[in-house]
């Protein structure tokens, strides 16, 4: 048998071909969205990240972790607060691209773009 890759920077294209069909629908639909089984659940991601819109599964055997999603096009939106936490979790959301770009502004499309940029980099 032969050995499985192990998710890395480096190995994409390979894990992919490794992944079995089942793997990459799991992957588009999300990990606790059990659509694959009797019993079709959404939700639990709350206990995780308060807000949090679902969760990629993971593939142990390939080395690919569940991530946590947040729901998207408009930015990331979660609760600030926490149960038994006493620090407040800020996001930044802006309108979805297509209301940027029906403003026909330009410079006001850039300045989100910076101001995104900008926001990861100090958060990081």
């Amino acid at each position: 048998m032969n050995a499985q890759p192990k998710l890395s920077a480096n190995n994409i294209d390979e894990v992919m071909k490794a992944m079995t069909l089942e793997e990459k629908a799991k992957l588009l639909v999300g990990g606790s969205n059990n659509f694959f089984g009797d019993q079709a659940a959404v939700g639990g991601e709350a206990d995780l990240v308060a807000g949090a819109a679902g969760t990629s599964p993971a593939i142990p055997r390939l080395g690919i972790p569940a991530t946590v999603l947040t729901d998207g096009p408009a930015g990331v939106r979660i609760d600030p607060t926490r149960k038994g936490d006493t620090q407040t979790y800020y996001a930044t959301g802006f309108p979805i691209g297509t209301c940027l770009a029906s403003t026909w502004n330009t410079e006001l499309v850039g300045k989100v773009g910076e101001t995104s940029s900008t926001t990861r980099k100090t958060r990081s």
